[in-house]
Protein backbone atom coordinates (compact mmCIF):
# COMPACT_ATOMS: atom_id res chain seq x y z
CA UNK A 1 0.00 0.00 0.00
CA UNK A 2 1.56 3.19 -1.21
CA UNK A 3 1.43 6.67 1.66
CA UNK A 4 0.29 9.80 0.64
CA UNK A 5 3.82 10.99 -0.31
CA UNK A 6 4.66 7.87 -2.83
CA UNK A 7 3.59 8.76 -6.42
CA UNK A 8 1.02 6.20 -7.67
CA UNK A 9 1.63 4.50 -10.72
CA UNK A 10 -1.30 4.65 -13.14
CA UNK A 11 -2.73 2.19 -14.98
CA UNK A 12 -5.32 1.40 -17.46
CA UNK A 13 -8.12 -0.94 -16.87
CA UNK A 14 -9.72 -2.23 -19.95
CA UNK A 15 -13.19 -4.56 -18.91
CA UNK A 16 -16.60 -4.57 -20.14
CA UNK A 17 -18.73 -6.67 -17.57
CA UNK A 18 -19.44 -4.00 -14.74
CA UNK A 19 -18.92 -5.54 -11.34
CA UNK A 20 -15.51 -7.30 -12.81
CA UNK A 21 -14.37 -3.80 -13.70
CA UNK A 22 -15.26 -2.63 -10.16
CA UNK A 23 -13.99 -5.17 -7.97
CA UNK A 24 -10.38 -5.58 -10.49
CA UNK A 25 -10.14 -1.75 -10.21
CA UNK A 26 -10.85 -1.62 -6.00
CA UNK A 27 -8.45 -4.96 -6.30
CA UNK A 28 -5.91 -2.14 -7.96
CA UNK A 29 -6.21 0.85 -6.06
CA UNK A 30 -6.37 -1.13 -2.84
CA UNK A 31 -2.61 -2.05 -4.11
CA UNK A 32 -1.78 1.68 -4.16
CA UNK A 33 -2.17 1.96 -8.00
CA UNK A 34 -4.07 4.63 -9.88
CA UNK A 35 -6.78 3.19 -12.23
CA UNK A 36 -8.41 4.79 -15.29
CA UNK A 37 -11.51 2.61 -16.78
CA UNK A 38 -12.03 1.68 -20.09
CA UNK A 39 -14.86 -0.27 -20.78
CA UNK A 40 -14.45 0.07 -24.84
CA UNK A 41 -11.73 -0.82 -27.34
CA UNK A 42 -12.16 3.15 -28.55
CA UNK A 43 -12.39 4.55 -24.65
CA UNK A 44 -8.76 2.59 -23.79
CA UNK A 45 -7.11 3.61 -26.65
CA UNK A 46 -8.89 7.82 -25.25
CA UNK A 47 -6.94 7.73 -22.51
CA UNK A 48 -3.02 6.08 -23.69
CA UNK A 49 -3.83 8.97 -26.46
CA UNK A 50 -4.72 11.54 -23.37
CA UNK A 51 -2.90 10.06 -20.44
CA UNK A 52 0.87 9.83 -21.22
CA UNK A 53 1.52 8.98 -17.59
CA UNK A 54 -0.01 5.38 -17.70
CA UNK A 55 2.53 2.74 -17.29
CA UNK A 56 0.27 -0.37 -17.79
CA UNK A 57 -2.61 -1.78 -19.50
CA UNK A 58 -4.55 -4.51 -18.07
CA UNK A 59 -6.91 -5.67 -20.60
CA UNK A 60 -9.96 -8.63 -20.29
CA UNK A 61 -9.99 -10.72 -23.73
CA UNK A 62 -13.84 -10.68 -24.39
CA UNK A 63 -15.11 -7.53 -24.75
CA UNK A 64 -18.48 -7.76 -25.71
CA UNK A 65 -19.94 -5.82 -28.43
CA UNK A 66 -16.76 -5.28 -29.74
CA UNK A 67 -15.11 -6.53 -33.24
CA UNK A 68 -11.70 -7.13 -31.69
CA UNK A 69 -10.37 -8.65 -28.88
CA UNK A 70 -8.03 -8.04 -26.22
CA UNK A 71 -5.34 -10.19 -27.96
CA UNK A 72 -5.46 -7.52 -30.50
CA UNK A 73 -5.91 -4.62 -28.40
CA UNK A 74 -2.50 -5.50 -27.01
CA UNK A 75 -1.10 -5.79 -29.87
CA UNK A 76 -1.95 -2.32 -31.14
CA UNK A 77 -1.07 -0.91 -27.59
CA UNK A 78 2.48 -2.47 -28.00
CA UNK A 79 2.49 -1.16 -31.73
CA UNK A 80 1.23 2.20 -30.49
CA UNK A 81 2.48 2.66 -26.77
CA UNK A 82 5.69 0.50 -26.69
CA UNK A 83 6.55 2.09 -23.07
CA UNK A 84 2.93 0.59 -21.87
CA UNK A 85 3.57 -2.96 -19.83
CA UNK A 86 0.47 -4.85 -21.12
CA UNK A 87 -1.16 -7.81 -18.96
CA UNK A 88 -4.05 -9.72 -20.51
CA UNK A 89 -6.51 -11.20 -18.57
CA UNK A 90 -9.63 -13.97 -20.01
CA UNK A 91 -11.33 -17.08 -18.48
CA UNK A 92 -12.82 -17.81 -21.67
CA UNK A 93 -9.62 -17.88 -24.04
CA UNK A 94 -6.00 -19.01 -23.38
CA UNK A 95 -4.04 -16.90 -25.75
CA UNK A 96 -1.86 -19.09 -28.63
CA UNK A 97 1.33 -18.35 -29.88
CA UNK A 98 1.21 -15.40 -32.27
CA UNK A 99 -2.02 -13.53 -30.09
CA UNK A 100 0.03 -11.46 -27.37
CA UNK A 101 2.93 -8.81 -28.29
CA UNK A 102 6.12 -9.65 -27.01
CA UNK A 103 6.88 -8.82 -23.31
CA UNK A 104 2.93 -8.88 -22.21
CA UNK A 105 2.03 -11.13 -19.71
CA UNK A 106 -1.43 -13.30 -18.82
CA UNK A 107 -3.11 -13.95 -15.54
CA UNK A 108 -6.35 -16.77 -16.07
CA UNK A 109 -9.46 -15.54 -14.27
CA UNK A 110 -11.01 -16.26 -11.95
CA UNK A 111 -8.09 -14.69 -9.71
CA UNK A 112 -7.97 -13.62 -6.27
CA UNK A 113 -7.78 -9.49 -5.76
CA UNK A 114 -4.13 -9.90 -4.65
CA UNK A 115 -3.50 -12.19 -7.73
CA UNK A 116 -3.97 -9.26 -10.23
CA UNK A 117 -1.96 -6.89 -8.49
CA UNK A 118 0.76 -9.54 -8.35
CA UNK A 119 0.67 -10.00 -11.84
CA UNK A 120 0.56 -6.27 -12.56
CA UNK A 121 4.05 -6.26 -10.48
CA UNK A 122 5.97 -8.62 -12.10
CA UNK A 123 4.86 -7.20 -15.72
CA UNK A 124 5.87 -3.99 -14.52
CA UNK A 125 8.92 -5.13 -13.11
CA UNK A 126 9.72 -7.28 -15.75
CA UNK A 127 10.33 -3.87 -17.93
CA UNK A 128 11.73 -2.44 -15.96
CA UNK A 129 9.30 -0.13 -14.51
CA UNK A 130 10.37 0.84 -10.73
CA UNK A 131 7.46 -0.06 -8.25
Amino acid sequence: MSDAFTPRLAVLLVEDDPLQLMDASAALREAGFEVAEASTIDAAQAHLAARPELVAMVADVDLAGEPLSGFTLAKAVAARWPEVAILVVSGVEWPGEEQMPMGARFLRKPFAPEGLAEALRAVLTARGTTL
